[in-house]
């Protein structure tokens, strides 16, 4: 199946499409058996999830997702159906993983980036990863299970190494773990010390180029550092770190809590344009509801409230640029989008001002424009990602699930956009059929 076909599965199931979608959804099903498949397969892995470990999917977020987007009878329908068959394929299925010969099964957020060395295998929505695969992840999260009862969430970028059912490598990054139920243990190798513990809750960060850390929020973990010395029973609310040295050294909570699930996105942004959104500063692009067009204007919009917010930390902006009627994408003035806060312009991103054909990214900060190392030229859709905690923003050639990106720049941390701009200079044409600004992380 294609990598677009796994996202609409996601979007069906989180509740993210219009009646006139999930139609067209509906239909496809009667069509492709395949399509069928794929989804069976992410509503047992939902549900799986969501019995083992109390968070994610459950029935009554079909219902209120109905609710909030007026999904219709049919669709509410489906959801329970395809609950039930989940239900009962969890219960006949209880060694789903190892029948496979998979120690574990991965899943990713919509903004990921990542790759697996070593073999795998497509699990419905998921990947289901052997004794000694590896997951690269570059940015986003990753969930991963492991049988019987344990949950790993990663932060990217984050490197983790599946030795076994129960033992894995973090080489890098931040990691959650979490065990349920009182089958085996888990054992954890960082680059300062193993970790040992049953039944418990703790999360590890392996940053670049500082000490190990290590904190407890529930149980007791047994810490061993790698260059030797006493091992050491962490409780409850202990934390600790382990420098190049192997010395360990008590220290204060993380500042930032670890992501404990992949995290969903809310849509800001989206939909058919309306030109009372938007207060132009100078000239007259055409503004209808599946298209705004236009030469040698700037048309500004603001957010509903600064973004990211209320915990979020993540901002997907999507925008689709088509072939303008008049004029031309790519010249040596500008042609894109912006992001404004306080009134200052913070970031650009589509054709910049130069002689140079191609999509690149501007920071601002008096830095220079970032060009892709291969030219990426004309009209096409393209993600851009920023991540607040990190500063880290980037570009995306398509829509979610993300490839890698081909341009990367960094961003103060913190920082919220409040206002966006469309626009193109004189002699330059920019033509959008589709913007979507999403927000999530939290």
């Amino acid at each position: 199946m294609k990598r677009a076909d796994h996202h609409l599965v996601q979007q069906v199931l989180d509740g993210d499409v219009t009646a006139e979608q999930f139609d067209g959804f509906q239909e496809r099903l009667r069509k492709e058996p395949d399509l069928v498949d794929l989804y069976k397969g992410y509503a047992l892995l939902q549900h799986t999830l969501s019995e083992e470990f109390e968070d994610g999917f459950s029935t009554g977020a079909y219902t209120a997702a109905g609710a909030r987007r007026s999904w219709n009878a049919g669709l509410l329908l489906l959801a329970c159906s395809l609950a039930v068959l989940a239900a009962l394929a969890w219960l006949l299925s209880r060694g789903y993983l190892g029948g496979a010969g998979n120690v574990g099964v991965a899943t990713f957020s919509v903004d990921a980036v990542w790759q697996i060395e070593g073999p795998s295998s497509p699990l419905g929505g998921a990947t289901g990863i052997p004794a000694g695969g590896k997951i690269l992840l570059r940015q986003g999260r990753a969930s991963v299970s492991l049988e019987p009862s344990v949950t790993v969430v990663l932060e990217g970028p984050a490197s983790l190494a599946l030795e076994s059912k129960n033992e894995v490598e973090l080489k890098q990054g931040r990691g959650y773990f979490r065990l349920g139920g009182s089958n085996g243990g888990l054992t954890v190798r960082a680059r300062g010390f193993t970790a040992v513990d049953s039944g418990t809750e703790f999360g590890i960060d392996c940053p670049e180029g500082a000490s190990d850390e290590i904190h407890v929020y529930s149980g007791k973990v047994r810490v061993t550092p790698t260059k030797g010395g006493s091992t050491l029973d962490l409780e409850s609310g202990a934390s600790l770190a382990v420098g190049a040295d192997g010395k360990p050294q008590r220290v204060p909570a993380a500042s930032r809590p670890f992501a404990d699930h992949l995290g969903r996105f809310e849509t800001v942004i989206g939909g058919e344009f309306v030109r009372d959104d938007w207060h132009l500063d100078f000239g007259n692009p055409s503004i209808t509801g599946k298209r705004f067009e236009g030469l040698n204007f700037t048309a500004y919009r603001k957010l509903p409230t600064p973004e990211p917010s209320d915990g979020n930390s993540v901002v997907l902006v999507t925008i689709s640029v088509v072939k303008p009627d008049n004029g031309t994408f790519h010249t040596d003035g500008w042609a894109g989008m912006s992001f404004f806060s306080g009134g200052n312009e913070v970031l650009f991103f589509g054709d910049s001002f130069g002689t140079r054909n191609t999509w690149s990214l501007d920071v601002k900060q008096r830095l220079p424009v970032i060009l892709p190392g291969s030219p990426v030229v004309g009209p096409r859709t393209v993600t851009l990602r920023y991540d607040s905690i990190t500063g880290d923003v980037s570009l995306h050639d398509g829509t979610v699930p993300l490839r890698s990106p081909f341009c990367a720049g960094k961003l103060p941390l913190g920082l919220q956009f409040d206002e966006i701009r469309l626009g193109a200079s004189a002699g330059a044409a920019l033509a959008v059929d589709s913007l979507q600004i999403r927000v999530g992380g939290n």
